[in-house]
């Protein structure tokens, strides 16, 4: 999710021209190490190669920007070039920021990591009331709370309900998994985490990063919010394939569940955050953090099973999640690393704690894997491992999920049953529809198709599938949503709709509203 802010501009040109000299000056002494001016042409002919528009890298080693630069242009159709300063949405990279004030206020004494949430917002509830009890605040840190993958996202993405309101629904959302019983990603817990901020310092959570991390970090250019990009010149706009074609789109505001995911920064403020990371909580010879609570998020608190795939191609034997971090191992190295993914925008941070090495890559696309190219192809050049095509490698995958994809499009038209008609007219399918998590949703009957309405990110025309089932073909989907989905509609005894299922993420009934 994303956030922004700027330099003072005779800083900026201060810190670009150092940026250069870094890259030009370092590349001799580390050229055992790190080919730097090879990696430079190997990141643009791989930008290239995925037609990303734009994408800024930056490099730490031992405490040092080793490397900062931009590579294409932030709009396409337009000439502003991507430099380290342009402003990109970091998105779920914020969770770490979250974990980290958290960590903050438990050294001040305000907060212990196994308070239960309830203990600072008693209000909280989930869905299963011994659920509710229990969730402590490390269970919102690690994905462990047992609600679904993004389940409830649908509740901030291109919806205008506030923090509160999608807290207090989370009572309706109902888990698919016991408590600490399997990692399944959630945003909507890193927003309660968020929210035990203010209930504990009066300060809200936008304030509270800004005073104790970005403003001590000199992250002068991050923002928590798109409202503060207004009349900015070096920002990244976000990117999609719209009707077939790469184009520009609108930001997305993430600002109700800020916590999980709204920052907007650009490399050369995120390389600060990497340096606190690998100094253990000291920046500049300044303790920002203490070594527990460094120790405390860099801590693997939640395992997450090593598939054949990643063992296979990756030499992987371990992964899991700390605090807002995952953690994994390649090349005998351990590895920290989160990325982000918002409308249009991907971005990824890596570090090696024992060789005091970490890279962000921040591009101004999505979906794609280059991030993940990108930084394997560094980390070979980190650890003297031989250089490989890393992008070459995603891009064949990429294919391969293509055909994957294909296949089970056509084994769905081979389930669909032909020669049927709905039940009623289409009229009688149109209305309200409600559910108390979600809120409501229309099925309105427009030029003689339905079309079926909950937020600008969910609204598609419906064509008639089978039975009572129509297939619904999304207008402007989040880029890791299906493009579509079905809705079956289910009548009651008296022949009267009566619900409908669909899918956004994971299934949801809505039931008709009677006039």
């Amino acid at each position: 999710m994303p956030s922004k802010r700027n330099f003072p501009a005779s800083t900026r040109r201060h810190a670009l021209c150092l940026a250069a000299i870094i890259f030009l000056a370092s590349g001799a002494a580390l050229s055992q190490t790190l080919p730097l001016k090879r990696l430079d042409a190997y990141l643009e002919r791989a930008r290239v190669q995925w037609e990303v528009p734009g994408l800024a890298v930056a490099m730490v080693k031992d405490d040092s920007v080793i490397f900062a630069k931009g590579y294409g242009v932030r709009e396409l159709g337009k000439p502003g070039k991507v430099d380290a300063h342009t402003l990109f949405a970091v998105a779920s990279n914020t969770k770490a920021f979250t974990a980290a004030l958290l960590g903050l206020l438990v050294e001040a004494g305000k907060l212990n990591w196994d308070d239960r949430v309830v203990q600072h917002l008693p209000g909280f509830q989930m869905y299963d009331p011994y659920v509710t009890r229990e969730l402590n605040l490390v269970d919102l840190l690690t994905h462990r709370s047992g609600l679904p993958v993004y389940g409830g996202d649908h509740l901030w993405i291109g919806a205008q309900l506030d923090r509160e309101e999608i807290m207090r629904r989370l009572r309706y959302l109902e888990p698919n998994a016991p408590l600490r019983a399997k990692f399944q990603y959630q945003n909507l817990m890193f927003l309660v985490a968020g929210q035990v901020i203010p209930a504990v310092t009066d300060t809200s959570w936008d304030d509270f990063i800004q005073a104790r991390l970005l403003q001590p970090l000199g992250m002068r250019e991050t923002v928590t919010s798109i409202r503060f990009l207004a009349g900015r010149d070096n920002v990244a706009a976000p990117h999609e394939v719209v009707q077939g074609k790469i184009a520009a789109i609108s930001y997305d505001s993430v600002d109700a569940t800020g916590p999980a995911g709204s920052l907007n920064s650009n490399v050369i403020d995120m390389a600060q955050w990497m340096r606190l990371q690998l100094g253990k909580g000291v920046y500049r010879g300044r303790r920002l953090l203490s070594e527990s609570t460094m120790r405390m998020l860099h801590t693997q608190h939640m395992p997450i099973p090593v598939g054949v795939w990643a063992e296979k191609n990756f030499g992987r034997h371990f992964s899991g999640y700390g605090l807002g971090w995952f953690m994994y191992d390649y090349r005998g190295q351990k590895v920290m690393s989160h990325g982000g993914g918002l409308s249009g925008m991907f971005s990824l941070q890596t570090w090696l704690p024992d060789k005091n090495f970490g890279v962000i890559i921040l591009t101004n696309f999505a979906p794609h894997d280059l991030t993940d190219a990108l930084t394997y192809r560094i980390l070979d050049a980190v650890l003297g491992a031989p250089a490989r095509d890393w992008s070459a490698d995603f891009l064949r995958w990429r294919e391969e999920q293509r055909e994957r994809e294909a296949r089970a499009e056509a084994e769905l038209q081979a389930q669909r049953v032909a020669g049927t008609r709905p039940s009623l007219a289409l009229e009688a399918y149109a209305g309200t529809y409600f559910d108390e998590f979600s809120g409501a949703a229309q099925v309105k009957l427009v030029n003689g198709k339905l079309v079926f309405y909950y937020n600008p990110r969910h609204t598609g025309e419906m064509e008639h599938w089978h039975y009572d089932t129509f297939r619904l073909t999304w207008h402007n989907p989040i880029y890791d949503m299906p493009k579509t989905a079905l809705v079956t509609f289910f009548l009651d005894e008296a022949g009267r709709v009566e619900k409908l299922k669909t899918v956004f993420y994971d299934p949801i009934y809505f039931k008709r509203v009677r006039e």
